[in-house]
C-alpha cells in the first residue's frame, strides 16, 4: 500500500466507528500517539490537544473501556460524554458504541428533558452504563439535584476549548466540580477527560496567548494538556490538506446599477411598513416590522455581495408556501404577520426579477457580472468548483457565514448547467424553528454525502466541530474564518489525501 492510501486509512480509522463495529481491537489498531495518551488519561486528568483527524475519539473510547469495571451495571456510577451540539450526540454514540460493549443512552433537549424530574429520570438511566448529553442537561441535573458528580466515573467534555465564560461546560466545572475538588475532605470526583483541535476561539490571535489559554483550559478541568510536539509527527497518520489561496477581483455591481437596486428595495420597505400601520396593531404591527427590516437587510446583503440574481432567489425562497422557508431566524410568525411578510417578499422577488431577464444564469458569465446578477466572490466560487468538474465523485463542503447564503448558493450551483451533474444541499442550524432543518435532516445529508449521493455541501459553522465527514476532497471558504479554532477545524474537514483547503480572498487585501 502507498504512502497515500495509509495516511487516508489512518485518517478515517475513528470515522468508520461510526459505520461499522471495528473487528480488530481498537488497542491493537490504535497509534503510538493514541496510546500515550490513553496512559496518561488513565493516570491523571487529561486534555488531548490533537489536531482535527488525528482520533481524539478513539482515544475516549480506549478510556471508556478501562473505566467499564467501574460502570458496568450493577455499579451505581455512570459514565458522562458531553458534546457540544445535539448534531454531535447520536455520532459520538455510536462511536461509544463501536468501541465498547457499554449500554449507551443519548439525551438531547428535543426529547423534552426540560420538564422531567427526578423519577423519569432514574427510569431512563436505569439500564444505561454511558450517558452521551450536551452539558445544559448536565448541568441543569446537577442545580436540580437530579445527579450527582459522586454518580460519574469518568466525565468526557468534546470540543472542551468551550469550556470558558459561562458556558455550560465551565458552570459544571465552577459550581459543582471546584467546590467538591476545594472542600475539606474532599468528596469523590470524576475523572475528566477533554479533547480539542484548539485551545482558543479567540478572534484576534495576536492578543490571545495560545499558552495562557492552555493554562486557564488546565485549571478550569484540573487537568494536564497532551499534545503531539508538531504536524510533521502526525503526518504519517493524517493527511492534511494544501492550504490554497484563491483572489477575486474587489468591485460590487455598477454603482448605478446598484443605487437604483438600494432604492427600489428602500422604496418597498417603506411601501410595506406604512401597509402595516393601517391593518395591524400592538405586538402582531411589531413582529411583522422586525420580519420586514431583518429582510429589508438581508436583500440588500444578498445584493451586494452575492448579486441580484442570488437576492432574487432569497426572496422567493421566503415567499413560499412551503413553511420549511419560513424564516432565516426561526422565528414563527403568526398567521397574520405571516401574511404581511410574505406579501413583501414576494413583491421584492417581482421587481429583483426584472433586473435578470436575460436567461438562463451562468450562460455567460461576463454578462452576469456586468449587470449584477453575480457578484466577483460568487463568480470565483463557481469557476474555481468547475476546475473539478472531471470528479464526478467530489466530495466538497463549502463553508459560509450566514444561513441565506447557504441556501440561495444551493439553488444557485444546482442550476449552473456546465457542472457535472453534482447534486448539492446545505446545511444551516438545528435550532427549533430555524430554517426547520431537524437533526434528521442534517444526518440524512452527511449519509448521502459519505455515500457519494451528494458531492458539494454548502454549510455554516454547524459542520466545522466534530461532525464527521470523512472522504472529502475539498473544502472551500467562502467567507473568511473569524477564528483561528474556526481555521483549524473546518481545515481539518477535508480528509482525504491530496485535498485543498481554499481561502476565497479579495485581491485588494494583498
Amino acid at each position: 500500500m502507498g504512502d497515500a492510501a495509509t495516511a487516508a486509512v489512518a485518517a478515517d480509522a475513528d470515522a468508520a466507528a461510526t459505520e461499522e463495529v471495528h473487528k480488530e481491537d481498537p488497542e491493537i489498531v490504535a497509534r503510538w500517539y493514541q496510546l500515550e495518551a490513553l496512559e496518561r488519561a488513565m493516570s491523571g486528568n487529561t486534555v488531548a490537544f490533537l489536531d482535527t483527524g488525528a482520533g481524539k475519539t478513539l482515544i475516549a473510547g480506549l478510556l471508556l473501556r478501562a473505566y467499564a469495571h467501574r460502570v458496568r451495571k450493577p455499579a451505581r456510577d455512570y459514565a458522562v460524554f458531553l458534546v457540544p451540539t445535539r448534531v454531535l450526540v447520536e455520532q459520538q454514540a455510536r462511536v461509544v458504541e463501536a468501541h465498547t460493549d457499554l449500554r449507551v443512552s443519548k439525551f438531547t433537549g428535543d426529547m423534552g428533558v426540560d420538564f422531567w424530574n427526578a423519577a423519569i429520570w432514574r427510569r431512563v438511566v436505569d439500564d444505561a452504563e454511558v450517558l452521551v448529553m450536551t452539558p445544559q442537561i448536565l448541568l441543569d441535573n446537577l442545580r436540580h439535584s437530579f445527579f450527582s458528580l459522586q454518580d460519574i466515573a469518568l466525565l468526557i467534555f468534546d470540543e472542551c476549548h468551550r469550556a470558558k465564560g459561562n458556558s455550560p461546560y465551565a458552570c459544571i466545572l465552577k459550581e459543582f466540580y471546584h467546590p467538591v475538588m476545594n472542600s475539606r475532605p474532599r468528596g469523590p470526583l470524576p475523572r475528566i477527560f477533554g479533547m480539542t483541535a484548539s485551545p482558543t476561539d479567540s478572534k484576534n490571535l495576536l492578543q490571545e496567548s495560545y499558552s495562557k489559554r492552555i493554562v486557564e483550559l488546565e485549571n478550569l478541568l484540573n487537568s494536564k494538556v497532551y499534545t503531539v510536539d508538531n504536524e510533521s509527527a502526525l503526518s504519517e497518520y493524517i493527511p492534511f490538506a494544501t492550504t490554497r489561496i484563491v483572489q477575486y477581483d474587489d468591485y460590487i455591481i455598477p454603482s448605478n446599477s446598484h443605487n437604483h437596486i438600494k432604492s427600489c428595495l428602500d422604496r418597498l420597505q417603506e411601501k410595506h411598513l406604512e401597509v402595516l400601520k393601517a391593518n395591524l396593531h400592538g405586538l402582531s404591527r411589531k413582529n411583522a416590522k422586525k420580519g420586514i427590516s431583518k429582510l429589508h437587510k438581508a436583500f440588500l446583503y444578498c445584493t451586494a455581495n452575492l448579486g441580484v440574481w442570488l437576492a432574487a432567489k432569497a426572496a422567493e425562497i421566503h415567499s413560499t408556501t412551503n413553511e420549511q422557508f419560513l424564516s432565516f431566524w426561526g422565528e414563527e410568525l403568526d398567521k397574520n404577520v405571516e401574511g404581511f411578510v410574505r406579501s413583501y417578499s414576494e413583491e421584492v422577488y417581482r421587481e429583483l426579477s426584472c433586473f435578470s431577464k436575460r436567461g438562463h444564469i451562468g450562460e455567460d458569465f461576463a454578462a452576469d457580472l456586468q449587470d449584477g446578477l453575480l457578484t466577483p466572490k460568487v463568480h470565483c466560487l463557481v469557476q474555481f468548483l468547475l476546475e473539478y468538474r472531471h470528479m464526478q465523485d467530489l466530495r466538497c463542503i463549502v463553508f459560509v457565514e450566514r444561513v441565506v447564503t447557504s441556501i440561495v448558493l444551493e439553488s444557485l450551483l444546482s442550476t449552473i448547467n456546465q457542472m457535472p451533474g453534482w447534486i448539492v444541499k446545505h446545511i444551516a442550524g438545528n435550532r427549533p424553528m430555524f430554517h426547520n432543518q431537524s437533526r434528521n435532516k442534517q444526518t440524512e445529508i452527511v449519509d448521502a454525502f459519505k455515500g457519494g449521493k451528494v458531492h458539494i455541501i454548502v454549510t455554516t459553522q454547524v459542520l466545522e466541530e466534530g461532525l464527521n465527514v470523512p472522504g472529502c476532497h475539498l473544502v472551500i471558504r467562502f467567507d473568511p474564518p473569524t477564528t483561528g479554532r474556526s481555521f483549524i477545524q473546518s481545515r481539518g474537514r477535508a480528509r482525504m489525501p491530496n485535498s485543498d483547503y481554499v481561502l476565497l480572498v479579495r485581491r485588494h487585501v494583498f
